[in-house]
């Protein structure tokens, strides 16, 4: 059985490094055609990356730049900019470009307001991506084995006490890195942001035609999906308020 799985893996390698070869030429493409001010070059070879299931923060960041360069796409602009930074919230580039882009999009909602503490947390979590936490959580268990090994074979009892009490600060963080590395991976994997894709949209009281205008929203208008019925959506904005949107007329993040 292990002969077969090697057998089937030594076959398998030229067609990942034919894979692997055919993505690097089309990165290499766009990034030509972008500094040649060809945008939709550009764009048809980072699509067609994104089309054979690659996806990177990188990858979205330039298709964000992309997009923003070629006239009347704004919220797909700030849709792959919003996807970098799923991938990697600590993304500066990202976000400093999504900021910028907003200033075009014609919807300013204010936030509701958070408890200061959320906010540092959430700050403070965004610093590293989800890879990023795992790596610390990584070697905080290897300096947590360290710190109890001199705890067990210390010579002073100074130096063992010293070895336990950082040994458990060191672990808090550990449990702490591994909390917010899992916490961005759902975040990741989940689907549940959305951006205005339509130039204007309608916010339904129902899921139906018929229902109820409650407000107007403009494309790049980043909503919380709530509930899905039919092709309808329900949906949450930054500022609270709720509704039912038609699907097409949205693309999840």
């Amino acid at each position: 059985m292990k002969k077969i799985i090697f057998i089937l893996l030594l076959a398998m390698m030229p067609f990942a490094a034919r894979a692997a070869s055919q993505q690097d030429s089309l990165w290499n493409a766009g990034v030509e055609c972008y500094a040649n001010d060809d945008f939709s070059g550009a764009l048809e070879c980072f699509r067609a990356l994104e089309d054979q299931g690659y996806s990177s923060a990188e990858l979205y960041y330039n298709m964000g730049n992309t997009y923003f360069k070629m006239s009347g796409y704004i919220a797909y602009a700030v849709l792959y900019y919003e996807r970098a930074l799923k991938l990697d919230p600590s993304y500066k580039d990202a976000r400093a470009n999504l900021d910028f882009a907003h200033q075009f999009t014609l919807d300013k909602i204010e936030k509701v307001p958070e408890f200061v503490l959320v906010t540092w947390f959430k700050s403070f979590r965004e610093t590293l991506s989800s890879d990023g936490w795992a790596y610390v959580a990584l070697a905080s268990l290897v300096l947590v084995a360290i710190l109890l090994l001199a705890f067990r074979f210390g010579r002073s009892m100074a130096i063992r006490k010293l070895s336990f009490v950082f040994a458990i600060i060191v672990a808090i963080f550990m449990l702490l890195s591994v909390i917010f590395s899992f916490g961005l991976r759902s975040e990741i994997l989940g689907t549940d942001g959305a951006i205005v894709i339509n130039p204007v949209s309608s916010v339904k009281s129902s899921p139906n035609a018929s229902g109820k205008s409650l407000f107007i929203i403009h494309e790049g208008t980043k909503v919380t999906i709530l509930e899905e019925l039919g092709e309808w959506n329900k949906v949450e904005l930054s500022d609270g308020r709720q509704g039912w949107i038609l699907k097409r007329e949205i693309e999840t993040i």
